[in-house]
């Protein structure tokens, strides 16, 4: 009988602990993470250690006060970033700046973690397309780079282990969303027949993100462009068009005030 080593690595014990609190087994574990139950069992035994973005999910799946101990795994520098104060919304159609909290250092992050009802977002490098420019290369999100971390509302994920930050560059979604914005997209909602009328990220292999309206009109997927002069982009074929999530809100810069707000 084959018998499954176990690591003296504190990061592997945190995740044992964390499939025991959970009441989850390693499968498990791997599907709400979308990783494959190999790549948690390596981490449990501790050949291979998860990378920073996984740490941050780690952590919004863990909530307080074990969180903080994975997001600060992530290995963030967190240095010269904004700060503003993070309170509940009274609004779900636009609220300011204020409704977020940038980590500022990690004494901060175990404050928050500790209080609980905050998810920690991860930013990437990762860039949406809201116009008929293709991306330069073709993007794996496994290698993508966590740029920052954003604390925002627990209430705002409805599956907070799977909602990450990206860039938006293109003028089709003018004036819903501004070119140079930054989406937050929750993976873990890619069912074509529950995304009708919502803002939703689309990946292609070879011509990278793009973001528009999906809608289904007898029986063709379209992503159809707030700006009319971009026309529908039909992305029926699922072989070649995945769904890579909803939009759940985005931060944009008023042009006119010259402030940034945040819209969902």
């Amino acid at each position: 009988m084959d018998v499954e080593v176990v690591s003296s690595h504190e990061w592997a014990e945190r995740i044992r602990r964390l499939l025991r609190d959970l009441k989850i087994t390693q499968s498990g574990l791997a599907e709400r993470l979308g990783v494959s139950p190999a790549t948690v069992s390596r981490w449990v035994q501790g050949r291979n250690e998860p990378t920073a973005q996984t740490y941050v999910a780690l952590g919004n799946l863990s909530g307080p006060p074990q969180a903080a101990y994975f997001w600060e795994r992530a290995g963030m520098d967190f240095s010269g970033m904004p700060d503003a104060h993070l309170r509940q919304t009274s609004s779900s159609l636009c609220v300011s700046l204020k409704d977020f909290r940038v980590v500022t250092s990690r004494k901060m992050l175990r404050e928050l973690a500790g209080r609980g009802h905050v998810a920690a977002i991860p930013l990437l490098n990762v860039t949406a397309y809201g116009d008929s420019v293709a991306s330069r290369e073709n993007v794996v999100l496994s290698e993508a780079v966590v740029e920052d971390v954003l604390l925002a509302p627990l209430d705002w994920c409805p599956h907070p282990e799977n909602v990450i930050g990206m860039h938006l560059q293109g003028d089709s979604m003018v004036p819903v969303i501004g070119p140079g914005s930054i989406v937050f997209v929750d993976t873990a909602a890619t069912d074509r027949n529950r995304l009708q009328q919502r803002l939703t990220v689309v990946a292609h292999r070879d011509l990278g993100f793009r973001l528009a309206r999906f809608q289904r009109i007898s029986g063709t997927d379209l992503l159809v462009s707030a700006h009319h002069r971009y026309p529908p982009l039909d992305v029926s074929n699922a072989s070649k068009w995945k769904v890579f999530g909803e939009v759940l809100w985005w931060v944009s810069r008023d042009t006119e005030g010259c402030a940034p707000a945040i819209r969902a």
